[in-house]
């Protein structure tokens, strides 16, 4: 099926020192010639979802601040990473835009649902239309809420008057959005890519019970609505997950029926396209422009590693490696070395390295000179001949976090040959390549998010912001809650086995391994708390699925990035050496209840407390 290209309306999304409460919406310009037919309020819907795929929004915000303020992303020390080092600060214009975001999706739905009511179209048509924009509303207010918690909540039109009004208790704003999702339960059961759907919203419904019960607002009654709307969704057969992990993040994926709701994107357009991948994908790698702005940490890679040995996910999450290219917008990368394909001709990235051999050397001309293993083309050597090798993670005693002094205290065999002996050598100093280097191959990129063949600043892909491996994992999370911890393992079971079907090979993937039902309760809950990290690295949903828990287990994740050596060492040179190619450690090692509490949500941007009179106070420490 054709994606759908959603008709912009009205676009300006500038910075301001207005309220974003303050909006006068397009909708109460041309009210009578927007409602006038079905067709024209269609369009109208169109342009609400539209606003859900800007810059601002998930064309690129939505997906910079949840991946890279998620306490398992890197950027360079710039003095401008609060977000990334978990040092927000209310003035960051970053935060402020991505706050303007989902409130302009809110102005302009609270604007369209009064002009729809007051409009002749017939009922079903009012029903159906209503219904969508409601579910937008129901996204873009729990959105909010998962990154800054309790604020300002608002269902009528704005006007260009100014506006006073306070923060709403984050319970209470949850409670509206389960009211406009109910609403939205008697849309239709099917519906165009990009569009919602009655199924999608009571799958949405599920997950906002789920965050409710984890909040604990009511829990024992939302636990049981969690599971009534996910048994619901579960029972019908209408999702399924996608046979090949990788599969979900391709070019235009459009019709996945592991897709609950997705954001479609046009890379011609100059408002709704997917420019998250400038910001996350290596220099160079891509046809288009790319800045290197982001990476995933080496903690985050070992993580996954030291729990699933050899996952075919772990591919399709962390890019390590990519064809070279001379520069931004090359169409395409440097010719081929030699004769056949090798090492020389890509770029390696964390826990990957390449190196050349040196064969022998010998005197020329009075002069030392190094004979090197060559590449060779039409019979003639072109250049040392690169291999590459990685972190022994199997030798490893703890794969999370590779010791340094483990690998610093390897020693070759006797009988080694040179190869043998060079690699070795290579891994003794993987402390100087991987720490002290100040390079960005120190880290691997974020797989989910490259395009290769980039147009521009603009990705060939969609973006599902909610899929069905995240409801199996949260209804899992659910059923161990109540008690039944075997259909909870049974559940998460699922996810497991369509990630070892994800095996690029023909021999099939041993890992992950299906949970055993001698699990305990407990242990279920952790392992499910990891799992989505694992399942969700990369995507929109990662900074709440990291805090979701409250700050004991935040502590928990956050403890494989400090207590990570290599990420130690790399910030011990940024002292010594001042170098922005370096790890941080988070709050200097001090993981204390207070900075885990502070990092729970993000702060209330100051553009808006300076706007708005009602909002007189912030989010705990800040």
């Amino acid at each position: 099926m054709k994606n759908i290209k959603f008709l912009i309306l009205s676009l300006s999304v500038a910075c301001c020192m207005s309220s974003c409460l303050d909006e006068e919406p397009l909708y109460t310009q041309n009210n009578n010639i927007v409602f006038s037919n079905e067709s024209n309020a269609e369009l109208a819907l169109l342009g609400c979802y539209s606003y859900m795929s800007t810059t601002s929004a998930y064309g690129q915000h939505w997906q910079e601040i949840p991946i890279s303020g998620s306490g398992f992303g890197w950027s360079q020390r710039s003095g401008s990473d609060g977000i990334v080092s978990l040092q927000s600060l209310s003035s960051d214009g970053l935060i402020s835009t991505t706050w303007n975001a989902m409130y302009k999706v809110v102005s302009e739905v609270n604007a369209y649902l009064a002009n729809l009511e007051s409009s002749g179209l017939s009922a079903e048509v009012k029903n159906q239309y209503s219904g969508e924009a409601k579910f937008l509303r129901a996204l873009a207010y729990y959105n909010l809420v998962s990154l800054f918690g309790d604020v300002p909540f608002k269902t009528t039109a704005s006007t260009s008057e100014g506006i006073t009004i306070g923060r709403t208790p984050s319970n209470e704003v949850l409670a509206h959005v389960i009211d406009d999702l109910k609403d939205a339960e008697s849309i239709s059961e099917t519906s165009t890519a990009g569009r919602v759907n009655s199924w999608a919203v009571k799958a949405f419904m599920g997950k906002v019970y789920y965050k409710m019960a984890v909040l604990g607002i009511n829990a024992t009654e939302n636990w049981n609505n969690a599971k009534n709307m996910f048994d619901a969704v579960y029972n019908s057969g209408v999702y399924q997950l996608e046979n090949n992990f990788a599969d979900l993040f391709g070019d235009w994926v459009s019709n996945s029926k592991e897709s609950i709701f997705q954001i479609n994107f046009s890379v011609t357009s100059t408002n709704c396209f997917n420019r998250a991948s400038n910001r996350f994908s290596p220099t160079s790698s891509t046809t288009g422009v790319n800045w290197s702005t982001y990476r995933a940490t080496k903690a985050a890679y070992d993580m996954h590693w030291s729990m699933y040995p050899g996952d075919p996910r772990i591919a399709a999450t962390f890019l390590t490696q990519h064809r070279e290219r001379s520069g931004n917008n090359q169409a395409n990368p440097k010719p081929q070395v030699g004769d056949t394909p090798s090492a020389n001709d890509s770029v390696y990235y964390y826990p990957y390295i390449s190196y050349k051999i040196i064969l022998d050397k010998k005197l020329v001309n009075g002069k030392e000179v190094v004979v090197y293993d060559s590449i060779y083309k039409n019979g003639k050597g072109v250049e040392p001949k690169e291999f590459v090798t990685r972190i022994p993670y199997e030798e490893l005693e703890n794969p999370a976090n590779p010791s340094l002094s483990y690998l610093e205290n390897l020693e070759a065999p006797a009988d080694a040959d040179v190869y043998e002996k060079a690699r070795i050598e290579v891994l003794k100093n993987l402390k100087k390549s991987f720490a002290e280097n100040g390079s960005q191959q120190a880290w691997p990129a974020h797989a989910k998010l490259y395009d290769q063949n980039q147009q521009g600043t603009a990705s060939h892909k969609n973006l599902m912001v909610y899929r069905y491996a995240e409801m199996l994992l949260l209804m899992a999370d659910v059923y161990n809650e109540l008690g039944d911890k075997n259909k909870a393992i049974s559940l998460a079971n699922e996810v497991l086995a369509r990630a070892r079907r994800s095996a690029t090979t023909t021999a099939p993937s041993v890992e992950p391994k299906d949970w055993p039902t001698s699990l305990t309760t407990e242990q279920v809950r952790e392992k499910l708390y990891f799992e989505r990290i694992i399942e969700l690295f990369g995507e929109p949903d990662m900074y709440e699925m990291i805090r979701i828990r409250g700050t004991e287990y935040l502590k928990k994740a956050l403890e494989y990035h400090n207590n990570h050596e290599f990420t130690k060492a790399s910030d011990a040179y940024y002292t010594a050496a001042a170098q922005k190619w370096t790890d941080r450690i988070y709050n200097d090692g001090n993981l204390t209840e207070d900075f885990l509490k502070k990092n729970l949500l993000l702060p209330i941007p100051d553009s808006e407390r300076d706007a708005n009179p009602g909002i007189t106070d912030n989010n705990f420490g800040y």
